[in-house]
């Protein structure tokens, strides 16, 4: 059952210097490519970066730590031309990419990226095409340390409600 690995995706935030096999990050993207898109148009692309002298440009842009030590960053995007939902395209995308990544032993993050002229520095950067919306990247590695899976009760029944709020 897939409960397990959403139980288990928890977010990676410190990486072992191990390079996942890339057969395991084709997996991810395979996971990825399966999510429902609007109107099922799939207009997403999928950057691997690996190279560390462009992580270290990322950490000059968005000054967080583990993008220096992460192995592979995950840059999803979508076609604006093609999604009439480009947000909620790459969101369920990047969720199929973490539960799939936790079935594998692999931890991630969601790297929020809003401001948008380092969006354009990235787009920039990677030389992604205008009409590609870029909204977060997925840093993905071992996970240097495993926290606790969710548990029942974490659960709160009292946030759900019938016919009315």
């Amino acid at each position: 059952m897939v409960i397990k690995e959403i139980r288990n995706r928890r977010s990676t935030r410190s990486y072992k210097k191990i390079m996942p096999a890339d057969n395991l990050i084709i997996e991810l993207i395979k996971a990825a490519q399966f999510a429902p898109s609007s109107h099922h148009n799939s207009s997403w692309e999928f950057i691997i970066v690996t190279d560390n002298k462009t992580k270290q440009k990322f950490y000059d842009l968005l000054g967080q730590s583990y993008l220096l030590e992460v192995p592979v960053i995950i840059i999803p995007l979508i076609d604006t031309t093609q999604s009439t939902g480009p947000v909620q395209d790459i969101s369920v995308a990047s969720e199929n990419i973490f539960i799939q990544a936790a079935s594998l032993g692999l931890g991630t993050v969601w790297k929020n990226v809003t401001d948008l002229e380092i969006i354009e520095k990235i787009k920039s950067l990677l030389k992604i095409p205008k009409k590609f919306m870029l909204i977060n990247m997925i840093p993905v590695g071992y996970p240097k340390t495993v926290r606790r899976p969710h548990k029942d009760n974490d659960f709160d029944p009292k946030k759900i409600h019938k016919e009315v709020f």
